[in-house]
């Protein structure tokens, strides 16, 4: 994992969910739900700017407690990723002056961890974090 590696995965990972919701809309299975201006509008600056607000906090915490491991950056990012869906949802129903449903339903739940994920997924390749946790050395040896 290198600095270069990192900043890459920064700049391409967050492009996921706008490539999957514009792949839909060429396939015509949005169903009318998603334009390109739409997708450009609030998907790319919402995936940049959880993935720069979360992405480096998550690879810290996870580096400094021996964790860092492409399924547990992708499990985590997941969780996060329901997070920001809700959030997302919660502020743009106020922008609208629309009630949000303060209880996130299944839908929400599921996309977020979906979205979360094909952020994540790309990001760990990219940035070349291992599939384990590689186990921390000490002096009298590796801790098993």
């Amino acid at each position: 994992m290198t600095k270069n590696r990192i900043r890459l995965a920064f700049a391409l990972a967050p492009l996921g969910p706008a490539i999957y919701m514009l792949a839909l809309s060429a396939l015509g299975q949005s169903q009318g739900r998603y334009n390109e201006l739409t997708i450009l509008v609030f998907a790319l600056p919402i995936s940049y700017l959880s993935c720069l607000l979360f992405g480096p906090l998550l690879l810290r915490i996870l580096a400094s407690h021996n964790m860092l491991s492409a399924i547990n950056f992708v499990v985590i990012a997941a969780l996060l990723g329901i997070l920001v869906n809700y959030t997302f949802g919660f502020v743009f129903a106020a922008f609208l002056d629309s009630l949000a449903n303060p209880v996130p339903g299944v839908d929400v739940i599921v996309w977020g961890a979906f979205f979360g994920a094909i952020v994540a997924i790309p990001f760990a390749l990219i940035a070349g974090i291992p599939l384990r946790a590689q186990a921390a050395h000490r002096k009298d040896g590796p801790v098993t």
